[in-house]
Protein backbone atom coordinates (compact mmCIF):
# COMPACT_ATOMS: atom_id res chain seq x y z
CA UNK A 1 0.00 0.00 0.00
CA UNK A 2 0.86 3.41 -0.56
CA UNK A 3 2.29 5.21 2.60
CA UNK A 4 -0.59 8.09 4.07
CA UNK A 5 1.02 11.43 5.87
CA UNK A 6 -1.28 13.53 7.76
CA UNK A 7 -0.24 16.55 8.52
CA UNK A 8 0.15 20.71 8.15
CA UNK A 9 3.55 21.45 6.25
CA UNK A 10 5.58 23.20 8.29
CA UNK A 11 4.85 21.78 11.31
CA UNK A 12 6.59 18.21 12.66
CA UNK A 13 4.77 16.57 9.82
CA UNK A 14 7.83 18.25 8.01
CA UNK A 15 10.00 15.23 9.46
CA UNK A 16 8.27 12.13 7.97
CA UNK A 17 7.63 14.18 4.93
CA UNK A 18 11.33 15.26 4.60
CA UNK A 19 12.51 11.11 5.25
CA UNK A 20 10.35 9.82 2.49
CA UNK A 21 11.73 12.52 -0.06
CA UNK A 22 14.99 11.79 1.18
CA UNK A 23 14.14 7.92 0.02
CA UNK A 24 11.90 8.64 -2.55
CA UNK A 25 9.35 6.25 -1.26
CA UNK A 26 5.86 7.04 -2.65
CA UNK A 27 3.61 8.94 -0.23
CA UNK A 28 -0.07 10.71 -0.22
CA UNK A 29 0.14 13.43 2.33
CA UNK A 30 -3.43 14.27 3.48
CA UNK A 31 -3.27 18.17 4.13
CA UNK A 32 -5.38 18.74 7.95
CA UNK A 33 -7.22 22.15 8.23
CA UNK A 34 -6.10 23.23 11.62
CA UNK A 35 -7.97 26.95 11.04
CA UNK A 36 -10.85 24.63 10.01
CA UNK A 37 -10.44 22.47 13.11
CA UNK A 38 -10.33 19.47 11.29
CA UNK A 39 -7.99 17.81 13.65
CA UNK A 40 -10.51 18.11 16.59
CA UNK A 41 -12.90 16.47 14.26
CA UNK A 42 -13.73 12.51 14.93
CA UNK A 43 -11.84 11.44 11.52
CA UNK A 44 -8.73 12.51 12.29
CA UNK A 45 -9.19 11.82 16.44
CA UNK A 46 -9.67 7.69 15.18
CA UNK A 47 -5.91 8.44 13.36
CA UNK A 48 -4.04 11.32 16.46
CA UNK A 49 -6.40 11.04 19.65
CA UNK A 50 -4.81 14.06 20.85
CA UNK A 51 -6.09 15.91 17.51
CA UNK A 52 -2.27 16.95 16.65
CA UNK A 53 -0.42 15.97 13.64
CA UNK A 54 1.24 14.16 12.54
CA UNK A 55 -0.22 10.83 12.32
CA UNK A 56 0.87 7.92 9.31
CA UNK A 57 -0.07 4.82 8.53
CA UNK A 58 2.73 2.68 7.25
CA UNK A 59 0.37 -0.45 6.24
CA UNK A 60 -0.21 -1.47 9.85
CA UNK A 61 -2.61 0.91 11.33
CA UNK A 62 -1.99 4.70 12.41
CA UNK A 63 0.66 5.72 14.12
CA UNK A 64 1.64 9.15 15.75
CA UNK A 65 5.10 10.63 16.89
CA UNK A 66 7.44 12.25 14.35
CA UNK A 67 10.61 11.01 16.08
CA UNK A 68 8.73 7.37 15.65
CA UNK A 69 7.90 7.53 12.10
CA UNK A 70 11.14 8.61 11.28
CA UNK A 71 12.85 5.63 13.14
CA UNK A 72 10.18 3.09 11.51
CA UNK A 73 10.90 4.69 8.12
CA UNK A 74 14.12 4.21 8.42
CA UNK A 75 14.11 0.77 9.42
CA UNK A 76 11.70 -0.17 7.09
CA UNK A 77 13.95 0.98 4.20
CA UNK A 78 17.50 0.03 5.63
CA UNK A 79 19.19 -0.59 2.24
CA UNK A 80 18.72 2.73 1.49
CA UNK A 81 21.64 3.65 4.45
CA UNK A 82 19.75 6.33 6.24
CA UNK A 83 20.08 4.53 9.78
CA UNK A 84 23.72 3.60 11.32
CA UNK A 85 24.04 -0.09 11.36
CA UNK A 86 22.77 -1.84 14.29
CA UNK A 87 24.94 -2.22 17.43
CA UNK A 88 27.42 0.36 16.04
CA UNK A 89 28.40 3.41 18.00
CA UNK A 90 26.90 5.40 15.80
CA UNK A 91 23.64 3.64 16.25
CA UNK A 92 23.85 4.71 19.70
CA UNK A 93 24.29 8.38 19.14
CA UNK A 94 21.38 8.06 15.76
CA UNK A 95 19.07 7.23 18.74
CA UNK A 96 20.52 9.42 21.33
CA UNK A 97 20.21 12.25 18.92
CA UNK A 98 16.81 11.75 17.99
CA UNK A 99 15.34 11.02 21.09
CA UNK A 100 16.66 14.51 22.42
CA UNK A 101 15.37 15.83 19.55
CA UNK A 102 11.90 15.75 20.39
CA UNK A 103 12.41 15.33 24.15
CA UNK A 104 14.43 18.17 24.77
CA UNK A 105 14.79 20.37 21.94
CA UNK A 106 11.38 20.75 20.93
CA UNK A 107 10.57 21.81 24.04
CA UNK A 108 12.58 24.62 23.71
CA UNK A 109 12.00 25.79 20.34
CA UNK A 110 8.74 25.15 19.14
CA UNK A 111 7.32 27.22 22.02
CA UNK A 112 9.68 30.00 21.38
CA UNK A 113 9.41 29.75 17.37
CA UNK A 114 5.39 30.43 18.05
CA UNK A 115 5.76 33.27 20.38
CA UNK A 116 8.40 35.11 18.24
CA UNK A 117 6.93 33.88 14.70
CA UNK A 118 3.28 32.49 14.20
CA UNK A 119 1.18 33.77 17.11
CA UNK A 120 -0.33 36.99 16.72
CA UNK A 121 1.37 40.11 17.78
CA UNK A 122 -1.16 40.19 20.80
CA UNK A 123 -1.01 36.65 21.87
CA UNK A 124 3.07 36.38 22.41
CA UNK A 125 4.34 36.12 25.17
CA UNK A 126 8.47 37.46 26.20
CA UNK A 127 7.70 35.11 29.46
CA UNK A 128 7.51 31.90 27.27
CA UNK A 129 10.75 32.38 25.46
CA UNK A 130 12.68 33.80 28.92
CA UNK A 131 11.45 30.74 30.37
CA UNK A 132 13.09 28.37 27.32
CA UNK A 133 16.32 30.50 27.11
CA UNK A 134 17.97 28.11 29.43
CA UNK A 135 17.52 24.88 28.02
CA UNK A 136 18.13 26.22 24.59
CA UNK A 137 21.42 27.40 25.21
CA UNK A 138 22.30 24.10 27.02
CA UNK A 139 20.91 21.88 23.86
CA UNK A 140 22.49 24.55 21.28
CA UNK A 141 25.95 23.70 23.29
CA UNK A 142 25.36 20.03 23.43
CA UNK A 143 24.24 19.75 19.67
CA UNK A 144 27.62 22.04 18.51
CA UNK A 145 29.88 19.60 20.68
CA UNK A 146 28.36 16.56 19.06
CA UNK A 147 28.29 17.92 15.21
CA UNK A 148 31.80 19.07 16.08
CA UNK A 149 33.57 19.61 12.44
CA UNK A 150 31.23 17.08 11.13
CA UNK A 151 29.15 17.45 8.16
CA UNK A 152 26.05 15.94 10.17
CA UNK A 153 24.83 15.12 13.29
CA UNK A 154 25.99 11.27 13.84
CA UNK A 155 29.32 9.95 11.39
CA UNK A 156 29.92 11.00 7.91
CA UNK A 157 26.81 10.55 6.42
CA UNK A 158 23.44 12.14 5.82
CA UNK A 159 20.70 9.94 8.32
CA UNK A 160 17.12 10.70 9.91
CA UNK A 161 19.16 12.20 12.96
CA UNK A 162 19.74 14.91 10.65
CA UNK A 163 16.40 15.48 9.78
CA UNK A 164 14.48 14.92 13.50
CA UNK A 165 17.31 17.24 14.86
CA UNK A 166 17.60 19.67 11.67
CA UNK A 167 13.94 20.53 11.54
CA UNK A 168 14.34 21.95 15.27
CA UNK A 169 17.77 23.80 14.21
CA UNK A 170 15.95 25.64 10.87
CA UNK A 171 13.26 26.95 12.99
CA UNK A 172 15.75 28.11 15.61
CA UNK A 173 17.56 29.63 12.76
CA UNK A 174 14.50 31.18 11.53
CA UNK A 175 14.01 33.02 14.65
CA UNK A 176 17.49 34.50 15.16
CA UNK A 177 18.58 31.55 18.19
CA UNK A 178 21.53 30.56 16.26
CA UNK A 179 22.86 34.00 15.84
CA UNK A 180 26.05 32.78 18.33
CA UNK A 181 26.44 29.13 17.13
CA UNK A 182 28.48 29.17 13.92
CA UNK A 183 28.89 25.62 13.71
CA UNK A 184 25.04 25.06 14.28
CA UNK A 185 23.86 28.09 11.52
CA UNK A 186 26.71 26.59 9.00
CA UNK A 187 24.74 22.96 9.53
CA UNK A 188 21.17 24.36 9.19
CA UNK A 189 21.72 26.36 6.13
CA UNK A 190 23.38 23.21 4.39
CA UNK A 191 20.16 21.16 5.13
CA UNK A 192 17.78 23.68 3.90
CA UNK A 193 20.02 23.47 0.57
CA UNK A 194 18.79 20.42 0.30
CA UNK A 195 16.58 19.93 -2.59
CA UNK A 196 14.33 17.23 -0.53
CA UNK A 197 13.88 19.93 2.56
CA UNK A 198 12.81 22.18 0.20
CA UNK A 199 9.79 20.38 -0.93
CA UNK A 200 8.09 19.71 2.13
CA UNK A 201 8.96 23.08 3.67
CA UNK A 202 7.00 26.15 3.04
CA UNK A 203 8.94 29.15 1.61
Amino acid sequence: MTIQLHGVPGTRSTRAAWLLEELSVPYVQHGIKLGEGEHKQAQHLTRQPHGLVPAIDLGHGPMIESAAMCLAIADLYADKGLAPALGSPDRARYYEAIVYAVSTVDEAVIPMYLHTKVLPPGQRDPKVIEAKMPTWKIAADLLTKRLGARPFIVGDTFTAADIVVGYDLILALEIGLLASYPELTAYAKRLIERPTFRKVFPS
